[in-house]
């Protein structure tokens, strides 16, 4: 396992900076003008912006990940306070959860939304890091309803409502 670590990052590393520096030879051999050769950063760049973005997901990966638990577009009222997510295993599977607040309209739709959709009010859920750090965010404010969903595809689906009215937690764990 180690080995394939090691190879990998020689690969993603390695191959960038080779093709940067054959770049940079290139514009050299050819006796470019010198700020050509900010043109070999290039392919450090992609994947550096790869990396940070696999690291550290957008708003729309959250986005994506409600619609996935709820099954409704994420409503425009709503902003993404706290956000966490876990790096894919080699199985594509991660966990992520973050904490938005809506208006009390929206609210009333995704609660809708929810127990059309199958949802349970429950309140034992499973715990992940990721959800704990969004729980360490939430300050005093506590759990006012919690609905779960275990689909049958190794998924995990959780729900929770805060007592603020107007901010919900929603976490995605699937193994």
């Amino acid at each position: 396992m180690i080995v394939f670590i090691i190879l990998t990052i020689i690969l993603v590393i390695g191959i960038p900076i080779g093709i940067s520096y054959l770049i940079n030879w290139w514009i050299k051999k050819k006796g470019f003008d010198k700020r050509l050769r900010l043109i070999s950063l290039i392919p450090i760049l992609i994947v550096g912006y790869f990396i940070y973005d696999s690291i550290y997901p957008s708003s729309d990966f959250y986005k994506v990940d409600f619609k996935e638990v709820t099954n409704m577009e994420f409503p425009v009222s709503g902003q993404i306070k706290y956000k966490s997510a876990s790096f894919p295993d080699h199985f594509g599977d991660y966990s992520s959860s973050f904490l938005a607040e809506f208006e009390n309209n929206d609210l009333d739709r995704i609660e809708n939304q929810l127990k059309e959709y199958g949802f349970e009010k429950r309140e034992n859920k499973v715990g992940c890091n990721e959800l704990d750090y969004i729980e360490r965010k939430k300050d005093r404010m506590e759990y006012s309803r919690q609905y779960v969903k275990e689909p049958e595809n190794d998924r995990y689906y959780f729900v929770g409502f805060l007592n603020d009215h107007k901010s919900v937690i929603v976490t995605r764990i699937s193994w």
